[in-house]
């Protein structure tokens, strides 16, 4: 199914159009995608199902082959991806870790035959950096928002993973999600019952809600849910704009994990920003661990007892096409394999 094709099947507020008209890929923002098929389904018409999220799990999440099905998560990528690479990246996540994965597009402005092709590479960054601060929106926060209120309402168990930016519009989302949770519930000036219903939130969340991010791009992740933070030491988003933990100590959350890998690349190097390179990392540590691959739950317990042991570089044996996920082919040089 080319992107043509696929756009027929978003129906898009008219206000959205202007903007979809010059950047195509933007019809997908915020949409559901099956990384396997690549199909494309309408967030609304989705949510207008009978149970979202069991047809999330049944039609839209792909998995890798002879895997049972037990586990989804829904995946929010990173900068300047169109749909189809997105989907390309998730199927190697889905595959490496042995987990279903469904995206929710977070698209680029990128276009394939732009008219500065200066601008157009800079449009991602500068949206970033706006979504970073607050004063950009995306559809992708409002939709996931929209997502993780209907599994507290209804409590349904929901996993959410994020690479970069995709971790930021995560918590941008949790955070709308509690606030809706909190006004459906007390109102405005009825502080009282907003701190009852806080509460209330936290405990549900922390039952329902798992967060899984690659590369954290972000300091402040609302109380309740199960963090996992995963990157690779020298990743300078994660160490300059995320949460660490040194920045968790001084929030007192504890209740955030961290999962930091050795350093792979050079200081400086933006590689090891890039999630190909940790999934593979982390792949290594179920197996050093004695825990089946994709078991997330006995890796989040790991964690918990401060009994994890980290895999390191040089035990990952890595596989011959990581040169068709590197961003900068000179970033092999640093793998002993490759150089």
């Amino acid at each position: 199914m080319n992107s043509s094709d696929k756009a027929k099947r978003i129906v898009s507020p008219w206000w959205r159009w202007p903007l979809e008209a010059f950047f195509p890929d933007k019809k997908f923002d915020g949409q559901f995608q099956n990384p396997g098929s690549e199909e494309v389904f309408d967030f609304d018409s989705v949510m207008a199902s009978p149970n979202p999220i069991a047809m999330i799990a049944s039609e839209i999440a792909y998995y890798p082959e002879n895997d049972k099905r037990e586990l989804f998560a829904i995946f929010v990528s990173g900068l300047g991806q169109r749909e189809s690479e997105s989907s390309r990246r998730s199927r190697r996540y889905a595959t490496t870790l042995l987990t279903g994965i469904a995206n929710m597009n977070n698209s680029t402005f990128l276009k394939q035959r732009p008219i500065i092709a200066f601008i157009n590479r800079s449009l991602d960054w500068i949206n970033a950096a706006l979504d970073y601060v607050g004063l950009s929106g995306s559809p992708v926060i409002e939709n996931a928002a929209t997502l993780i209120t209907y599994a507290v309402n209804n409590a349904i168990i929901l996993n959410l993973s994020g690479d970069s930016l995709g971790t930021i519009f995560l918590a941008r989302a949790l955070e709308l999600a509690k606030r809706k949770f909190i006004c459906r519930h007390a109102r405005v000036f009825d502080f009282r019952e907003r701190r009852i219903q806080e509460q209330k939130w936290k405990q549900r969340t922390s039952q329902l809600i798992n967060v899984f991010t690659f590369g954290n791009g972000y300091r402040k992740w609302v109380l309740g849910p199960n963090y996992i933070m995963v990157f690779i030491q020298g990743d300078p988003l994660s160490e300059r704009y995320g949460i660490t933990p040194q920045r968790a100590i001084k929030q007192k959350r504890d209740d955030i994990k961290f999962l930091i890998f050795p350093r792979l690349f050079p200081k400086g190097s933006f590689e090891a920003h890039n999630m190909m390179f940790t999934i593979e990392l982390l792949r290594q540590t179920f197996q050093k661990n004695q825990i089946e691959v994709g078991d997330f739950v006995g890796l989040y317990n790991k964690l918990n007892s401060s009994t994890l042991k980290i895999a390191t570089p040089d035990e990952v044996s890595w596989p011959s096409d990581m040169n068709k996920y590197v961003w900068n082919q000179d970033s092999l040089k640093s793998i002993p394999s490759f150089s």
